[in-house]
């Protein structure tokens, strides 16, 4: 089944249409980027609507749906009238209040409703990934994996966040990515305790924790990354706290695997903090859904209610801030029945530079 025909089986009756205008999920539906196009999908026939220089390359690559060049809201109209479709639903969270207004207008042989079930629907389609999509991500990380690898060579005592976030955003589209995944982080000394910081010009220098957190696109999805790595020597309590952060990763990791509630994994690692006397020091939830968008459902996060399902990719996360300095660090995975598939290569030793 199509991915055309798994949103008409939605439906709830053959006078119903979704139409799906967002990039992001025409991108996922109709399996290839495209823009400034409409999919209008009920029971008897999908058709997707696209500028005249998209007709060809959209045709050879139509699955479960028919292509037209998209000259006015009339031919959408004449098509409703024919198949009578009285409903159409549109997505309550990828339409803007102007453009609502028009389709409303422009169609108003139906009653068009901003849908948050065909949202939810979406949603739930996305979290589960096709193997094509999972073999995506894992090109995406193997990316992050050689340019991380890659800036531990280059980057020096002297060199500003700004630079090192530069370098490490030009390795990583070096290595074949489309673009990086979201602004590149490059955070030493004292600003890796804050959450929120941006690159600065400030110089890393002896005793500093770096923290690197990055991301690539690949074949349009994302994979992202996070490690914090020593300048020179540090003392022992901040070897000791990274080491707090790097095993309640992993036990996070170990508890990963479908038909768990949303909260387990972070109940494990922040159990693990805990353990280490770092847990009021604990400043991320543990993970958040990723593919076609950097940040996606689900949320791995206390009072989490979300059942977690086979094939759903996680960019999951660890860390700690203590007022003077902070630790992260973060890994891709792929759930699985038994587990999960860590498809982050690089080491979660501190790493000294």
């Amino acid at each position: 089944m199509s991915r055309v025909d798994d949103i008409v089986e939605w439906l709830p009756d053959e006078r119903s249409a979704a139409l799906i205008t967002s990039p992001l999920s025409l991108r996922y539906i109709c399996g290839f980027p495209i823009e400034n196009s409409i999919l209008l999908a009920f029971h008897e026939r999908s058709i997707l609507f696209v500028m005249a220089r998209d007709f060809e390359e959209a045709t050879e690559k139509a699955d479960g749906f028919s292509v037209q060049v998209l000259s006015s809201g009339r031919q959408m109209l004449e098509l409703l009238i024919k198949y009578s479709v009285k409903r159409i639903y549109t997505e309550a969270d990828k339409i803007t209040v102007a453009e609502f207004n028009t389709y409303k207008e422009q169609l108003h042989y139906a009653n068009v409703l901003a849908s948050e079930e065909l949202s939810d629907k979406l949603v739930q389609m996305r979290t589960v990934k096709s193997d094509e999509e999972i073999v995506a991500i894992l090109n995406a990380q193997k990316i992050c994996d050689k340019a991380y690898e890659r800036i531990l060579g280059t980057a020096r005592r002297g060199m500003t966040e700004r630079q090192i976030a530069a370098l490490l955003g030009f390795y990583i589209m070096d290595y074949g990515a489309e673009e990086i995944a979201f602004p590149t982080i490059a955070l030493s000394g004292e600003n890796t305790a804050n959450q929120r910081a941006k690159p600065s010009d400030r110089q890393i220098r002896d005793g500093d924790f770096l923290v690197l957190e990055f991301g690539a696109r690949y074949n349009g999805y994302c994979a992202s990354m996070c490690r914090t790595v020593a300048v020179g020597s540090i003392d022992s309590t901040r070897d000791n706290m990274y080491n707090a952060v790097s095993c309640a990763l992993q036990d996070g990791l170990k508890s990963l695997r479908a038909g768990i509630g949303g909260k387990v994994a972070d109940s494990v690692a922040k159990a693990t903090l805990n353990a280490w006397g770092a847990d009021k020091y604990c400043s991320v939830n543990f993970a958040h859904g990723i593919g076609l968008e950097a940040v996606e459902p689900p949320f791995l996060r206390q009072g989490s209610s979300v059942m977690l399902k086979a094939k759903t990719a996680l960019s999951t996360a660890c860390g700690v801030s203590m007022g003077r300095y902070g630790i992260k660090m973060g890994d891709m995975a792929v759930l699985t029945e038994e587990g999960c598939a860590d498809l982050t290569a690089a080491t979660k030793s501190l790493v000294h530079i």
